[in-house]
């Protein structure tokens, strides 16, 4: 007799089961699923001990009527799908016919429907086996209630975390469905606490209102259209960052989903905004034709895939990016907590913005505004000294005229000869010297490397470099960018290579110890991401922050002044090319009442 034979029944249910129902929390999800496709406009969600005893779900959708509700215990039964219907243009959340008779077959299941008020129909499954089907007085719509979640299979309840991890899964579940479907009724109930309840709301700032609370209120808005394509959500400002993935949500045609072409277009949006190991907070809806969107490439639903991946990318890109450009709000002080500590009250986003730009373009009047050069020295000096005349300040570097031109922010000191304390309109400012000239040398070197303008300094004596192997293969592959970005360099036999020249923003550093710091990030840039532009930005960061000014380096008032001018000039001066903060505010209001005079 042969070895292959074919599996029975329970054993096919089981598992189809442990593809579908991983956890509680999968359990709600499918359940929501199915009451949304069947049109519900009010959706509650019970469960006890964490989904383990019991997970019920109520709706008042269209419902089933007899046949129907049998049918659809049967594996790969659905309304959502004919002989017809092309499988690669998907427009309901559920397709597969696997998620009911999925669950049955590791709980106590029980399904009641009704198609019309007072005539329904209610089955009761054990383990995968119908045990009884009887008629009920219900409402119109679907109750189900999945009650001993895994009790035969008792391998699989045993991974089951505590019920305060279960807990929070099935709550996230329910928070990410009630953000995309915003005209749906959603309540969560935890035996006897209400977890969730949202009404149905106008604009997704009323929902997130509702399931985030004031987190709303520092939302950017973002919206880009495309022909057959439309990006739209909110995003949080990068500050509000958080060490969890889990602050991206993102939707595509109502779904939730996780992918990775999305997250990694909005992580490209953020930039170097934010620092390693900190995720954006952000909310992207993505509605694009069914047939450019392929959602059958996971049993859970959760992952899809775009048949033109690169042109939503750069949509979802250019949708996010638009918000945080507009955003230019000099943080206070509490803006820098953890994440965890309690918000405080503060001035709305816009008005923050509105009176820093009034700063910018008070000081942008004079035409020297961007005339200092890129390897402005700041004026060394002994800290302390305190020219005459601090409420104006002299353009410094090479070819320009020494003329005035009013700052944003008044210098007033310099702390342990690190830290740049100023006076603006809203108070005082304290500014990290070394994170802002960083971000000054970044933008302007990025932008003349991406002009083709960079300026080169010819080294007095040609370096040789001897290159390990692989950075080798590395400085050969992108010879092309190095050169673009104002290196001199040929091959000279072997793994060695001539240096006749380095771009001129490096000032005083040596070409050698550079060119190998930069060749180290080339190389794990180049295993992690594809894309030059993402590797010129990387290299650029690395070397504004090598020539950068550092801590413990005194400046006289006018080079703290010019540093202050050319950081008020750059798109970003909140944070540093690594997402560092650059700078915060210590509002007149907030040193008032340190001092209990409010």
């Amino acid at each position: 007799m042969g070895r292959i034979r074919v599996l029975d029944d329970p054993t096919v249910n089981r598992i189809a089961a442990g593809e579908v129902v991983e956890r509680p929390a999968s359990v709600v999800k499918e359940l929501i699923e199915n009451s949304l496709d069947a049109g519900a406009r009010s959706i509650d969600v019970r469960v006890l001990a964490g989904g383990r005893r019991l997970i019920r779900v109520a709706d008042d959708g269209s419902g089933m009527d007899r046949d129907d509700a049998l049918l659809a215990l049967e594996r790969h039964a659905t309304s959502k799908l004919d002989g017809t219907t092309d499988l690669h243009a998907i427009d309901s959340l559920g397709f597969r016919g696997e998620a009911l008779p999925s669950i049955a077959a590791v709980s106590r299941f029980t399904l009641r429907t009704a198609q019309e008020d007072g005539n329904g129909t209610e089955v009761e499954v054990r383990g995968g086996k119908i045990i009884a089907v009887r008629e009920v007085a219900i409402p119109r719509g679907t109750t189900v209630d999945v009650a001993g979640l895994f009790f035969n299979v008792p391998a699989r309840r045993k991974f089951l975390r505590a019920e305060a991890t279960e807990l929070s899964h099935v709550v996230r579940w329910v928070a990410r469905y009630a953000l995309a479907y915003r005209e749906v009724r959603f309540r969560l109930e935890h035996g006897p606490r209400v977890m969730l309840e949202a009404a149905p709301a106008e604009s997704l700032v009323d929902r997130i209102r509702e399931v985030y609370g004031q987190l709303s209120e520092r939302l950017l808005p973002f919206s880009v259209d495309r022909p057959g394509l439309r990006v739209h959500g909110l995003a949080g400002r990068p500050v509000e960052s958080g060490p969890r993935r889990d602050g991206l949500q993102l939707f595509v045609n109502g779904r939730v989903v996780q992918d990775r072409v999305l997250a990694h277009a909005v992580r490209e949006a953020y930039g170097n905004t934010m620092p390693r190991g900190r995720h954006p907070v952000a909310f992207v809806f993505v509605e694009i034709e069914p047939e450019a969107v392929d959602v059958n490439v996971h049993p859970q639903k959760t992952e899809v895939r775009f048949s033109r991946s690169g042109a939503v990318h750069d949509v979802v890109r250019e949708a996010v990016a638009s918000a945080l450009s507009r955003e230019g709000a000099v943080p206070d002080l509490s803006d820098l907590r953890p994440s965890g500590a309690a918000p405080s009250a503060r001035d709305s986003i816009a008005s923050s913005a509105l009176s820093y730009f009034e700063s910018r373009r008070e000081s942008a009047g004079n035409e020297s505004w961007r005339e200092a050069g890129a390897s402005v020295p700041y004026g060394r000096g002994p800290s302390g000294a305190r020219p005459a005349g601090q409420g104006t300040l002299l353009a410094e570097g090479p070819g320009v005229a020494a003329q005035p031109r009013v700052a944003p922010w008044v210098p007033l000191a310099q702390y342990r000869d690190s830290y740049i304390v100023a006076e603006g309109r809203e108070g005082l400012v304290l500014v990290d010297q070394h994170a802002a000239h960083e971000r000054v040398l970044f933008e302007r070197y990025l932008e003349d490397a991406e002009e083709d303008r960079v300026e080169v300094q010819r080294l007095l004596f040609p370096l040789t470099l001897e290159l390990a192997p692989d950075r080798a293969v590395v400085l050969e592959e992108e010879l092309g960018e190095f050169r673009r970005l104002g290196f001199t360099i040929e091959p000279f036999g072997g793994h060695s290579f001539r240096v006749d020249g380095v771009p001129s923003v490096l000032g005083d550093l040596e070409a050698g110890p550079c060119l190998e710091e930069l060749l180290g990030e080339a190389a794990t840039t180049r295993s992690a991401t594809a894309g030059v532009a993402n590797l010129r930005r990387k290299l650029i960061t690395s070397a504004a922050c090598q020539a950068a000014i550092k801590i413990n380096h005194p400046l006289t008032d006018a080079g703290m002044g010019q540093l202050l001018t050319d950081l008020a000039a750059t798109e970003n001066p909140t944070t540093c090319p690594h997402g560092r903060p650059i700078l915060f505010r210590l509002s007149l209001n907030e040193i008032e009442r340190g001092f209990r005079r409010r």
